[in-house]
């Protein structure tokens, strides 16, 4: 329109714009903040929740083998009475369990009551009774509640956890603890050594040249 004027040329509009400070126009970094998908915030909380289901599944994958190995080792002692057993599904579902108390006793920093003895193997054996002391704890707890939803008394839950005898829950505690030992060992030498030193200790090849 080449008739149209400025506004602010007009002598019955120009007061309108008389101290109306102009809206600054976004920068090239205000749209970058405005379009960015992801704050610092969101993506260290992604980057930890990765973190934490790759050590629960590495964790849970751990005790499937430790579980696995002993019901196959049941499995073949009763075959040979013929006695046929073979409830590799238990494995799975004990191991994710435990595997996630584990998780959570790390979370609640379990592992730090009574402080550290500062002689590494001393710190792993603690551990290790301590996390197996929980576990045990944990695992009849949620047994019984468990139980307690499908009508089952706790007398009769105790008696089908780990054979129902005294001595059967002692060997089960005795290998839940054998199991740990090893597990706080790879942590405890690993927090030892920083961060990533000894996952590239056991995966990287060293040239004889180099020893």
């Amino acid at each position: 329109m080449f008739e149209w004027t400025d506004a602010k040329a007009v002598p019955g509009l120009s007061q309108l714009f008389r101290g109306v400070t102009p809206r600054p126009s976004a920068t090239t970094s205000d749209r970058a903040e405005l379009t960015e998908p992801l704050g610092p915030k969101q993506a260290t909380l992604t980057r930890r929740l990765r973190q934490e289901l790759i050590e629960y599944l590495i964790i849970s994958a751990y005790l499937y083998i430790c579980f696995s190995s002993l019901i196959f080792f049941k499995a073949t002692v009763l075959h040979s009475d013929g006695i046929e057993f073979a409830s590799f599904g238990i494995a799975i579902v004990k191991a994710l369990v435990l595997g996630k108390f584990i998780l959570v006793l790390h979370a609640l920093k379990m592992e730090e009551l009574g402080g550290g003895a500062g002689v590494l193997l001393v710190d792993i054996l603690k551990k290790s009774v301590l996390f197996a002391m929980f576990l045990i704890a944990l695992t009849v707890a949620e047994e019984m509640i468990v139980g307690y939803f499908h009508g089952r008394t706790s007398q009769e839950v105790l008696n089908e956890m780990a054979g129902g005898t005294l001595p059967q829950a002692f060997a089960v505690s005795i290998l839940m603890l054998l199991i740990l030992i090893p597990y706080f060992t790879f942590r405890g030498v690993a927090d030892r050594l920083g961060e990533g030193v000894l996952w590239k200790l056991l995966t990287v090849r060293i040239s004889c040249a180099s020893l």
